[in-house]
């Protein structure tokens, strides 16, 4: 036998189409061959393709098939929704599906909101905050944060042109220039700093942030202002990635769920659920994309986010028609799709390996050295991300082969050079998902 696998996934209960395609995509892994070069000989050989009834080189043309019926299903655009992506921290959409989105904003019929569940803070680290706070300091000190000369802006004014310091961060981003980046940055920690502390002066300014500053030289446990301005500095790296392709302010969302933090006190309708659920009726989305991760698959907040969205679907389901509501479950970092697990393979040109790199590097500035990346790769999250998408469409060429690629007459497909893995369901099949799961735990 070339391949001795005893996964009980092939050998329990009844044969379907996706064991099918799960045998004889790892039959071409294995032996390293093209599916169209394979023989009857080498099925028979394998364990698992073994099994397959009515076994025949019909077989694997109709995964060949299937195979391709995906890729089509990834290169066409979504046009005329209302589409609602869900992350559970901030960068989490990006890292899973952001070649997927960029095409959606480009196309003016579509409306897309954003939706980060989680404060995120615990991702700042103390030394991070600890520089912003100095710059912010010293580009004060040195009047270069004019707007606090504004007579209104310590009673309202710090509210405000958020847009701005968005707008001020990404100019100089095509203007290379790293001074005025980060006195953008700068801005937008002020402001976040004056509400928090309702602060009413240039002076008191200066003394909250001297106190804050030297707790921090001396480690003492962050205050609750403190993780809510890190929560800050972490919805602005959102906004600016979104904002690259002109994404407005009103447009992301950042719901902050309480659970995070809290999570033994988990699940709570009022506080974890209600506030999804309000806003899937205020949006209406028809389409919505949501990480799917088991319970210790990745980080729990993953699991604890999907749960919350599966019963604010739940409860939407039931005062709404949402038969045509699409639900598109994504992966990043922590876990992956097999390829037979997903229903949709959207294409990535190195054009959108170029944008997302750059973009992950100038908007995430907490995550370009995360202190906890994933325990098998020491880099930007960025590069893994890129390194899961380029081996998945490795293995997607061994079905389709090289040259369906790069003699394709659709230039999305000619210029592919690494793939999204999704699985696209209904509201009821990704409910029956979420309660496979929970019953997983």
């Amino acid at each position: 036998m070339f391949n001795k696998n005893t996964d009980p996934t092939f050998f329990d209960g009844e044969w379907n189409f996706e064991k099918t395609e799960r045998a004889v995509i790892g039959l071409c892994k294995i032996l390293d061959r093209y599916a169209h070069k394979l023989t009857l000989d080498d099925l028979k050989s394998d364990s698992r393709c073994s099994r397959i009834p009515d076994l025949s080189l019909e077989r694997v043309q109709e995964v060949i098939a299937d195979i391709e019926t995906k890729l089509w299903r990834g290169a066409k655009p979504l046009e005329n929704e209302v589409i609602y992506h869900t992350g559970p921290h901030h960068d989490d959409i990006m890292l899973g599906i952001m070649p997927f989105i960029n095409r959606q904003l480009r196309t003016p019929s579509n409306q897309v909101h954003f939706a980060i569940m989680t404060s995120g803070y615990h991702s700042v680290t103390d030394a991070f905050l600890l520089q912003a706070l100095v710059d912010t300091l010293g580009f004060l000190r040195r009047g270069l944060i004019q707007m606090v000369n504004y007579p209104d802006f310590f009673e309202q004014g710090y509210r405000f042109k958020q847009e701005k310091d968005i707008h001020h961060y990404l100019d100089n981003v095509a203007r290379r220039n790293p001074v005025e980046m980060r006195r953008g940055f700068c801005h937008r920690i002020l402001r976040d700093a004056v509400g928090l502390w309702q602060l009413k002066s240039v002076k008191e300014v200066e003394t909250c942030f001297e106190t804050e500053i030297r707790n921090l030289q001396e480690g003492q446990p962050n205050s609750q202002e403190i993780n809510q301005l890190k929560g800050d500095i972490r919805e602005f790296e959102e906004e600016l990635v979104w904002a690259y392709a002109g994404t407005a302010l009103d447009h992301i969302h950042h719901l902050r769920l309480g659970f995070y933090g809290h999570e033994d006190d988990f699940p709570n309708r009022e506080r974890d659920v209600e506030p999804i659920l309000k806003q899937l009726r205020e949006l209406r989305p028809t389409v919505i994309t949501v990480a799917i991760d088991s319970e210790g698959q990745g980080p729990n907040t993953h699991y604890k986010v999907m749960q919350s969205i599966a019963e604010a679907l739940r409860l939407w389901n039931e005062e709404a028609d949402l038969k045509n509501l699409k639900v598109f479950g994504y992966r990043n970092v922590w876990s992956t799709f097999h390829p037979a697990e997903a229903n949709v393979y959207v294409p990535v040109s190195l054009n959108a390996f170029a944008v997302f790199e750059k973009a992950f590097k100038d908007s995430y500035l907490t995550q370009v050295k995360a202190e906890f990346p994933n325990p098998d790769f020491d880099g930007p999250f960025s590069e893994l991300a890129e390194q899961i998408w380029v081996k998945q469409l490795k293995d997607i060429q061994l079905v389709l082969g090289k040259d369906f690629f790069y003699e394709n007459a659709h230039p999305l497909i000619r210029a592919t050079h690494g793939l999204i893995f999704l699985k696209q369901m209904d509201v009821i099949e990704f409910l029956a998902l979420a309660d496979e799961m929970k019953q997983r735990v």
